[in-house]
């Protein structure tokens, strides 16, 4: 015969009650977040993919407008996006900085500090894109921190009841405290089974959150080298054209 759980649930005292309906809204919310986690997540990923292999296949900067628009609301495609943005905006400063006639032998100061610049934006937007990668998750760390104890909560109340019952009755045999105690227990069973899978997808989400934001420095760093390389190649090659 199975255990009463439902039985025990509607014999169980005020606090525990309470308890209870507590830790059924924090499940509530835990898997609500675990759901659009694991479909966000998968989006992410996808997309990224997707991006990155149609980045590999323009020949420059300034083409990225030109990869498909469903593509470009994964992180590395914003990343792609500003990069290209900042080439146009380098591109258009050295121009109406320098002129057609009046190129330096080397690399203008002023060239270097556009990248500063660019490097310093891309940094700021690149940590407001990491941000919402784990929007939410701190939840399921505070869940399954805080489950636990309010589960032990109502089972400590519950057995202080018990002890109670038990010095009314005058009898401590065990038809008068096992059904107690078993009830008591139930808060715990409640707050453990709300924990263990908070606790499990945020290390998870943790995880593949890492891993993105590895995937995206790395991206980051690649699309300032190309911002750079290119520029340059575009500097030297109007000083070439000057006669």
């Amino acid at each position: 015969m199975g255990t009463p759980l439902f039985a025990m649930i509607a014999h169980s005292g005020w606090m525990a009650r309470i308890v209870l309906f507590i830790l059924l809204i924090f499940s509530l919310l835990t898997w609500t977040i675990i759901v659009n986690r694991l479909h966000f997540m998968r989006n992410v990923t996808e997309k990224n993919r997707k991006f990155r292999g149609q980045y590999a296949a323009i020949k420059r900067l300034a083409d990225i407008d030109r990869i498909d628009r469903k593509y470009l609301a994964a992180p590395l495609a914003q990343l792609g996006e500003m990069i290209a943005a900042e080439y146009h905006r380098i591109v258009t400063y050295v121009q109406s900085s320098t002129g057609s006639k009046n190129i330096l032998k080397d690399i203008p100061f002023f060239l270097q500090n556009q990248f500063s610049i660019a490097a310093e934006r891309i940094g700021s937007s690149f940590s407001a894109i990491i941000s919402t990668l784990d929007k939410g998750v701190f939840m399921l760390a505070v869940v399954s921190s805080i489950s636990p104890f309010l589960g032990l909560l109502g089972t400590v109340w519950g057995i202080m009841n018990s002890f109670y019952e038990i010095g009314n009755q005058g009898s401590a045999s065990l038809p008068v405290v096992a059904p107690g105690i078993a009830e008591a227990l139930v808060a715990t069973l409640a707050g453990l089974a709300v924990a263990i899978p908070a606790l499990f997808f945020y290390n998870y989400f943790n995880h593949r959150t890492e891993r993105i934001e590895t995937e995206m420095d790395e991206f980051k760093e690649e699309l300032l080298a190309r911002l750079k390389r290119e520029v340059l190649e575009d500097f030297y090659s109007e000083k070439q054209e000057i006669p």
